[in-house]
């Protein structure tokens, strides 16, 4: 279990930089209440796209053992991503990625619904999704299922997962594909973001949907 720790470490870390930029961003009363974003958003993107062949519903189960279908966002847009909770970089660099999105915005679970999607269901139990994804603090949605429907997933998303396991050893790790998906309020995927995007030009892409 020498990984999930150095994973729980590692997201203390990005948790107490994340509300220290809060703080330093709203020291005052005034800020509380401020909706416009403290860091100008880039105006320069491209628009949302069409991609008319990836996306579309699935059925999995949340963090709470609960049934979980795309079409119950009912009109509320969101941003999917497949990882796994001993991820040791990309999926809590993205994680923290989103939430910025939400200050930027200033938008709420509510307004804009993240969707984490694991590709280890072996080890990411429904109580590990809870834990790991609560870090984060932007109500999301933590998915599982047999390694059946995660594929089916995967493929229908256009993406991809290697678990490099080794015999006789727990500890192991995922090569995955690290898009983000901007999904519309339709269920249609909008945009695909890279791993090196910033929050600011996430935010700025996801604006066309408010």
């Amino acid at each position: 279990m020498k990984k999930w720790a150095s994973v729980q470490r590692g997201l203390c870390v990005l948790t107490c930089g994340m509300a220290l930029l809060s703080c330093a961003s709203d020291s005052s009363d005034e800020a509380a209440v401020r909706v416009e974003p403290t860091v100008e958003l880039p105006r320069d993107v491209p628009p949302l796209k069409d991609y008319g062949g990836i996306g579309g519903s699935f059925e999995l189960q949340d963090q709470r053992g609960e049934v979980f279908r795309l079409q119950q966002l009912e009109g509320r847009p969101a941003m999917l991503f497949f990882g796994y909770t001993y991820c040791p970089d990309i999926c809590p660099v993205t994680l923290s990625k989103m939430a910025a999105v939400y200050r930027l915005l200033d938008l709420q679970p509510t307004d804009l619904q993240t969707i984490f999607i694991t590709v280890d269901p072996e080890r990411d139990t429904k109580e590990k999704l809870a834990e790991y994804l609560a870090y984060f603090q932007i109500g999301a949605l933590g998915l599982t299922g047999t390694p059946d429907k995660i594929d089916a997933v995967v493929r229908q998303y256009g993406g991809y997962y290697t678990l490099n396991k080794q015999e006789e050893s727990a500890d192991y790790f995922a090569d995955h594909s690290t898009y983000t998906y901007l999904i519309d309020q339709q269920g249609q995927v909008r945009f695909l973001f890279r791993h090196g995007d910033s929050p600011e030009y996430m935010a700025a892409v996801s604006r066309q949907l408010f």
